[in-house]
């Protein structure tokens, strides 16, 4: 299934539930950014924006990704240097310790880029360490459906 929305488009593989939003923003005066939400088991209504709410519902099976957008100023900053959005994702870059909450068993990964002039963070949770060469691929087949557009300059609709 083919999900599309606010210049993303994610061409979701079988077996994910996959979700472009752009929530509201939390702060006054703060711009509300899209997220994209993916996961091999049903994503909640109510999740935050690294999958709290979401990925305490995980199996040792299970994948979670998560890409935030952030203010297109954000690109400039040395935060933001790598280049391009991952299509596959080494193993062993999943860590026990870069997750948001620790949950056992769970690894993450976290990586703050910029694709088509657009900053965004992604950060991938997988249900199991132990399986975490399966479970990267099966990320990366999700990532590498992942289409941004350029953004849209500004006073053109």
């Amino acid at each position: 299934m083919r999900v599309a929305a606010h210049g993303l488009t994610v061409a979701t593989p079988d077996g994910w539930e996959t979700r472009i939003e752009r929530p509201e923003a939390i702060e006054e005066g703060a711009v509300a950014l899209p997220r994209i939400h993916a996961a091999t088991f049903p994503l909640p209504e109510e999740r935050g924006d690294f999958g709290s709410g979401a990925v305490d519902l995980m199996a040792g099976g299970d994948v979670f990704v998560s890409l935030l957008e952030y203010e297109a100023r954000e690109a400039e900053s040395a935060l933001f240097g790598k280049r391009g959005l991952p299509r596959t994702l080494d193993p062993e870059r999943f860590k026990t310790n870069q997750l948001q909450r620790w949950i056992p068993g769970q690894a993450g990964l976290q990586e703050f880029l910029v694709e088509k002039g657009r900053p965004f963070c992604l950060y991938v949770v997988i249900g199991s360490f132990l399986n975490r060469v399966t479970l990267a691929q099966l990320a990366g087949e999700l990532l590498a459906t992942i289409i941004v557009e350029s953004p849209t300059p500004p006073g053109i609709r």
